[in-house]
């Protein structure tokens, strides 16, 4: 006795053909599940600098932040919330909110070769309100050369400096203003040698 076609072809194929594509897309979200799933798996704990921290910074608990991110192929390069931060030196500015990378802090003698070096700057050559542990960057207008008579270039001297402490009371009266930068051991004598016959100006670090 030979059986019907329709009896012997799988069910699959005598689906509605709005069926069979709502279970195709339910295939897809599942794949796409899994896929996510497993990226997130792949996430690790890393440090993050909660402000800026500029060099010479010593680490304290408030400047950490932990923040959950991928990376499958370079975390090395980052430090893991389970490692001790607190007394490091920042060496490489890092700015807020960015993952503080193993290679700007040291606990190495050469870190804290930093000085706190004095200038004093007219009170329009700064911003009115900046404060003590924002970021800088030292700037130099050169006046005209005496002998020559030429204009000299407008030169960056230091980037992402952090200020120490600022004169709030010369502030308020007017006049020059007393500001105390951080600065590395190794740059000082460059930059209070360029500033001989120089205006000086303090422009505030891109937040």
């Amino acid at each position: 006795m030979k059986i019907p076609r329709e009896i012997t072809m799988p069910k699959l194929y005598r689906l509605n053909p709005r069926i069979a594509f709502a279970i195709g897309l339910l295939g897809l979200s599942l794949m796409a599940a899994l896929a996510i799933t497993s990226q997130a798996n792949r996430s690790v704990l890393v440090w993050s600098a909660k402000g800026d921290l500029a060099v010479g910074d010593v680490i304290v608990t408030s400047d950490l932040i932990s923040t959950k991110v991928l990376l499958p192929e370079n975390s090395f390069k980052y430090l893991s919330n389970k490692a001790k931060l607190t007394g490091s030196v920042v060496v490489r500015r890092v700015g807020s909110g960015e993952l503080i990378p193993a290679a700007a802090l040291s606990r190495g003698a050469h870190a804290t070769d930093i000085r706190s070096v004095p200038f004093k700057v007219a009170k329009s050559d700064l911003p009115n309100d900046l404060a003590a542990g924002q970021l800088i960057d030292l700037y130099i207008l050169p006046l005209r050369e005496v002998t020559s008579g030429k204009i000299l270039e407008t030169q960056m001297l230091a980037h992402g400096v952090s200020v120490e402490s600022i004169d709030i009371k010369a502030r308020d009266i007017g006049g020059d203003i007393g500001v105390v930068l951080k600065l590395p051991d190794s740059a000082v004598l460059n930059i209070l040698g360029s500033l001989t016959g120089a205006r000086i100006v303090l422009v505030r670090s891109a937040i």
